[in-house]
């Protein structure tokens, strides 16, 4: 149960100088100007965190193609030799965020008096809301060739490839995330003294509540990455031929999509009034909405080629390879934010109504 206050602590005293601005964040206070009618009083706040709102398309649809070639060709009484390393790192990974709401500030009050349908929020998250797609369109083509020809009696061609290619086709899509809410912030309702409605309030008390998070549209993640090692190895009559290839191969094409996500409230928060109808919310997590797809594609093309054709000599083809696929996804939406701890919402009803009746 609250705690007996008497009325009069909590009157704000209309014939003071007060500087602060509402909504300013100057001394973190945000009070009611003394030349406004209590009865209609504007929203106010102190020290929350902006709306991030984002409306569109955002598009991301980078190309990358690596197609080394390694030949060795060797005629009569000749000898040929071709050596080629190869190294290749394709970072096609692509970060797309849009609609985030700015997180609330820590230690602000809100004062308030006089009934109304106000709204007041202290260290609030901001909402965050994304309308649109979100597209990402990655291609990479890894495609090594190495021959080695001994063309005639007396010929030889060496012809030595080793590749080394990484594709980094990650994607991280984030959108519609509310901002966490701040800690140790006040929201305060107390009407000065008087009768009729002064007492009664109808608005919203906001401290530390995290943002809401919305999303509604799609998000599109599509990968394809292409690895066709080729080796040849042709030696015609008399004639000696030798190709080796060594290919190692990386194709990361991980998702990480996040779309309607609610931010965390904050701790240690308090809002308080006196007869109260409208909404409480103290350290509040945000709420969570997310209306829309996502898609995550991923295609991995591993097609190795390795020939030797003795055409009346010798012909040696050895061909290595090693692949590694990386195609997680992780995909989240429509989540609500934690809520803070500590935190305080209540309606200090009795006493104010016995304290009236005493006055």
């Amino acid at each position: 149960m609250a705690d007996n206050r008497p009325i009069a602590e909590g009157v704000l005293n209309t014939s003071t100088s007060q500087n602060a601005i509402p909504g300013s964040a100057s001394g973190h206070l945000a009070l009611v100007p003394t030349w406004l009618p209590l009865e209609v009083v504007p929203s106010s706040s102190a020290g929350s965190g902006g709306d991030g709102i984002a409306i569109g398309v955002i598009s991301s649809t980078p190309m990358a193609i690596f197609a080394p070639s390694n030949a060795a060709i060797a005629g009569p009484h000749t000898v040929v030799e071709a050596q080629q390393g190869n190294n290749s790192l394709m970072n096609q990974h692509s970060t797309e965020m849009a609609g985030m709401g700015g997180n609330g500030g820590s230690g602000n009050g809100v004062l308030s008096g006089g009934g109304g349908d106000t709204l007041h929020h202290a260290g609030s998250g901001g909402n965050g809301i994304f309308y649109g797609g979100m597209v990402s369109s990655d291609v990479g083509s890894f495609v090594p060739v190495n021959v080695a020809v001994a063309g005639g009696p007396g010929s030889h061609a060496i012809a030595d490839q080793s590749n080394n290619s990484a594709m980094l086709q990650g994607t991280t899509q984030i959108g519609g995330i509310g901002g966490s809410g701040g800690d140790h912030n006040t929201t305060i309702h107390d009407s000065p003294s008087g009768s009729g409605s002064a007492l009664t309030y109808s608005g919203d008390l906001y401290a530390g509540h995290g943002g809401n998070g919305y999303f509604i549209g799609s998000m599109v993640d599509l990968n394809v990455a292409i690895f066709s090692p080729i080796n040849i190895a042709v030696g015609a009559a008399g004639g000696s031929a030798e190709a080796h290839q060594t290919n190692n191969a990386i194709f990361d094409q991980g998702a990480i999509q996040i779309a309607g996500i609610g931010g965390n409230g904050g701790g240690f928060n308090l809002s308080s009034d006196t007869i109260f109808t409208g909404n409480h919310s103290s350290g509040s997590g945000g709420s969570g909405f997310s209306n829309g797809s996502m898609v995550d594609v991923n295609i991995g093309y591993f097609h190795p080629i390795n020939i030797a054709v003795p055409a009346g000599g010798t012909a040696d083809a050895q061909q290595l390879d090693h692949v590694l696929y990386d195609q997680h996804a992780l995909q989240m939406a429509g989540i609500g934010g934690h809520g803070g701890d500590i935190s305080n919402a209540h309606s200090a009803l009795v006493d104010d109504i016995l304290s009236f009746i005493h006055v």
